[in-house]
């Protein structure tokens, strides 16, 4: 187990009509004039109006500023720090899921920077202070609620960057109310599930030893996922399911579930290119993107995978052959995100897709250069090369 540092974690209030607090909270937290940032789809309207009258009962005022977008973009931030500055906020309420979360994030730091935000997301700068920043999550999937990062599309340079490993970037608080999560489509829920799978999978497959307690958790995680998702797919008013969903995503990536590891996350990188190019949900790229990350890695460590497939799915450990037991695993999880609905192939929602593009997006990549390589990937290092090998699976 490597040296960690648990900090800052968001207050939580989970439950039915937890949201009445919002007022209360905001201005305990020192806020008195919020930034009401919500996507504008019709399901969050009624809520959003809600909000306004529990805001005044606390004597705050508020400006509002809908028009999030699926994988934010940075000119709603760009407008969104243009109207903060203006009205002279000071507190910023995310009203959404992970792509409202991020977007109110960039926001709330560029309202306390003379700079460009992007700064903090092509790692020219680190924020040093931030406006309050409260979240009511009505998805579950990112985790953003509690994680301490923001992934934003540069809409002119069709960069998805992220802004992360910044304590200050995690929320004051977060209201987690299952009920607001009922409205939610089907294939939304499924790509929220699989975006909470892949949060974990990408701890588990960790190269770090002795992190038994960890991966225990990361287990707990994703059986709970497995079971859960289904049932919140096809039963939209499951509060049961939503709540095991709603809880499971912040503690998959806030730091609880992978105490004393480094996870791999090139899934993640590589999905990131995905969604730029064809703007289809993130959880749903990550359904794609990893069954064939795990096809094209799991040879380097097939113990590992085979573990895997027994602890998440109780596979029969073949003792006599352990890689059947890994690519049962593998079989088994692209099944999962099959049963929900979700794509397992690019040309799903891309059609017919060129060796051309798919070498663009891998090009697109950001690596980092490790031992004069260009490789992402935590555990299972890969190149251009790989990334590319992948996409083309993955047609």
């Amino acid at each position: 187990m490597i040296n960690f540092e648990l900090r800052n974690m968001p207050d939580f209030f989970f439950g039915r009509g937890m949201e009445r607090k919002c007022g209360e909270l905001i201005r305990e937290f020192g806020g008195s004039r919020v930034l009401l940032h919500h996507s504008g789809e019709a399901f969050v309207l009624p809520l959003i109006e809600s909000l306004k009258g529990y805001i005044e009962e606390a004597g705050l005022s508020w400006v509002e500023l809908g028009g999030v977008v699926p994988n934010p973009r940075l000119s709603k931030i760009y407008e969104g720090i243009k109207l903060g500055k203006k009205e002279k906020i000071d507190c910023v309420l995310a009203v959404g899921g992970g792509s409202v979360i991020d977007s109110a994030k960039g926001i709330a730091m560029g309202c306390a920077y003379d700079g460009d935000v992007w700064d903090f997301y092509s790692q020219k700068a680190v924020p040093q202070k931030m406006l309050v920043l409260g979240v009511i999550s009505t998805f579950a999937g990112t985790g953003s609620e509690s994680s301490r990062a923001s992934v934003v599309t540069n809409d002119e340079t069709q960069l998805k960057r992220s802004a992360d490993d910044f304590d200050l970037m995690r929320p004051d608080f977060a209201i987690l109310n299952p009920e607001l999560t009922q409205s939610i489509p089907p294939f939304q829920t499924a790509s929220g599930a699989a975006d909470i799978f892949s949060h974990l999978c990408e701890n588990y497959f960790s190269s770090t030893d002795e992190i038994y307690l960890s991966r225990q958790l990361l287990t707990a995680g994703m059986k709970t996922v497995l079971k859960n998702a289904p049932l919140a797919v096809s039963e939209p008013e499951n509060y049961a399911a939503r709540s095991a969903l709603m809880m499971t995503a912040p503690l998959a990536v806030n730091g609880i579930m992978r105490l004393g590891l480094i996870g791999d996350w090139a899934c993640h990188l590589i999905e990131h290119e995905m969604s730029t190019e064809w703007d289809i949900p993130h959880g749903a790229g990550l359904a794609v993107i990893t069954p064939f990350w795990m096809e094209y890695v799991y040879k380097r460590n097939i113990k590992l995978f085979a573990r895997f497939a027994v602890e998440a799915f109780n596979c029969e450990y073949d003792f006599d052959d352990p890689e059947l037991t890994a690519k049962e695993g593998i079989r088994k999880v692209r099944a999962f995100f099959r049963s929900l609905g979700l794509p397992s192939g690019i040309r799903e929602f891309a059609g017919d897709v060129s060796c051309d593009t798919l070498k663009k997006l891998a090009g697109r990549v950001p690596y980092e250069v490790i031992e004069n390589r260009r490789v992402i990937g935590g555990t299972f290092r890969l190149e251009e090369k790989d990334v590319y090998e992948i996409y083309r699976m993955a047609l």
